[in-house]
């Protein structure tokens, strides 16, 4: 057994991460507890309370809480899922309806996973940049930890950190269920936060060590999204792959891709992808998607352009 990064968080100081060189997919046991520190426990507290209602059909209880230019899409989306959600007629191009047990709108999209993933960068992206931002104007070592364990708690909040990997699949916490996938990236992001909170006293290791969570945190989110388009924009075209658990994974990628508006790069100052090239996106009808076969379609493209801007491959994402 290889013993990895001490992970540091409020008072909680100590946390041992395993991972087995035999199962490198197996993802580490993470100990830690959150919002320990008693001078922002209430802000953890509260934003883990926030994680329920990160789905369709319960936006006003987080609305606050929401980066202000998602809220158009998120609001029309859920409108939209209200209407629908309870027809029972087949989905058929344009026309909204039931596929297998998922519920589509008439470009066949499953809109509750659209919000939900979208949910990710709007809510949880959002607000770990907030957060993160007042760690980097902050002037005390006490500051920046009170604002990496409200920063980290947007990723994490509400997350039992001693579960396993099928332990987080039952989880409200999008980001952190879709981040254990990935043991090295997880490992990274630990990392990070513990960079930052034991040199908190140094604002340019601080600052550094909160640009490599970010980083890390970002690319969970990209990989994501490409994982997505391209696995399952692929399954949609073959022969009786249009079916509704494709769609399911296909309208999470759209989510995912959509947060991306919201992921925010350090290094140049500016998001990775505007609001207008995330709606884009979504803006797809997987019904023409499906006949398009010519490796060129607009789901092909969207995961090309999320792999180049991240610096991966979209092969590796698949």
């Amino acid at each position: 057994m290889k013993k990895s990064i001490l992970f540091l968080l409020g008072l909680s100081l100590l946390t041992m991460v395993s991972c087995s060189k035999d199962n490198p997919e197996k993802p580490p046991v993470i100990k830690t507890e959150f919002g320990k520190n008693p001078t922002n426990k209430a802000d953890v507290d509260k934003i883990a309370g926030f994680f329920k209602y990160a789905k369709a059909g319960a936006l006003n209880n987080i609305k606050a809480e929401l980066h202000q230019t998602s809220i158009a899409d998120l609001e029309a989306w859920d409108a939209e899922y209200a209407q629908i959600k309870d027809l029972k007629t087949e989905a058929k191009q344009g026309v909204a309806g039931k596929l297998g047990k998922r519920i589509l709108n008439a470009k066949g999209v499953e809109t509750s996973q659209l919000i939900a993933k979208g949910l990710i960068g709007a809510f949880q992206l959002n607000g770990f940049n907030k957060a993160s931002m007042e760690g980097v104007r902050a002037k005390d070592a006490k500051t920046r930890r009170e604002a990496l364990n409200k920063a980290v708690a947007y990723l994490l909040g509400g997350l039992d950190l001693t579960k396993t990997k099928d332990d987080y699949k039952k989880m409200n916490n999008s980001f952190g269920k879709y981040m254990v996938g990935y043991p090295e990236k997880q490992k990274a992001i630990f990392a990070a936060i513990n960079d930052a909170y034991v040199n908190a006293d140094d604002a340019g290791k601080y600052n550094k060590a909160l640009a490599e969570l970010n980083k890390w945190a970002t690319n969970v989110v990209a990989f994501r999204a490409v994982h997505y388009l391209a696995g399952y924009g692929g399954k949609i075209k073959e022969k009786g792959g249009f079916t509704g658990e494709n769609i399911h994974e296909l309208s999470e990628g759209l989510g995912f891709a959509y947060s991306l508006a919201f992921a925010y790069n350090y290094a140049k100052h500016t998001p990775y992808f505007s609001l207008k090239e995330a709606q884009e996106f979504t803006n797809v009808d997987l019904w023409v998607e499906k006949d398009d076969k010519s490796g060129n379609s607009k789901l092909d493209l969207s995961s090309e352009k999320i792999a180049s801007m991240f610096g991966f491959k979209v092969a590796d994402a698949k």
